[in-house]
């Protein structure tokens, strides 16, 4: 009789009792983000989680996509996805039915690929041929509440207004 107990408590433990992929990988990973320039603010879910360089705590997001932004005072904002994959890790589950519903629920079914990422920020510019010219023939800035380049390519010229 003790040996069937102590077999339907090893069955139970096996079948509802075991979250692999969250014990084990967790329901975050670490990721370094650097961008060039540097000090480029780094966005999560809209949040500000940081400056390059920097190595964010990032929730894992189980199968949607988590997307990154990158913003910096004259730059165009860079946003990516993380890429992401099965956390075979989760396998150990088994057939434990709770165990696949913690990994999904806490997004530790899926693990980030890359752990390292390295991003040029570009320059917001305008070509000076695309700009719109006032009845006195002076160029229309666009946005000027922000810094802007503009270039114009047949003089090589580069501008900058603050």
């Amino acid at each position: 009789m003790k040996i069937l107990v102590n077999i339907f408590i090893i069955i139970l433990i096996t079948i509802f009792g075991v979250s692999c992929a969250t014990l084990i990988s967790g329901t975050s990973q670490d990721i370094y983000i650097n961008s060039n320039p540097e000090g480029a603010i780094i966005y999560d879910g809209g949040l500000n989680v940081g400056k390059t360089p920097a190595t964010i705590t990032v929730k894992k997001s189980g199968f949607n996509e988590k997307g990154i932004s990158l913003t910096l005072e004259g730059y165009e904002k860079r946003t990516f996805v993380l890429s992401r994959s099965f956390d075979t890790i989760a396998i150990l589950n088994l057939t434990g039915i709770i165990g696949w519903v913690v990994d999904f629920a806490t997004g530790a079914v899926m693990k980030y690929d890359r752990t390292n990422y390295n991003l040029d920020l570009y320059p917001k510019a305008v070509n000076i041929e695309d700009l719109e010219i006032d009845q006195l023939g002076r160029l229309i800035i666009p946005n000027e509440e922000k810094s802007i380049i503009v270039y114009y390519k047949d003089a090589e010229i580069k501008l900058l207004f603050n």
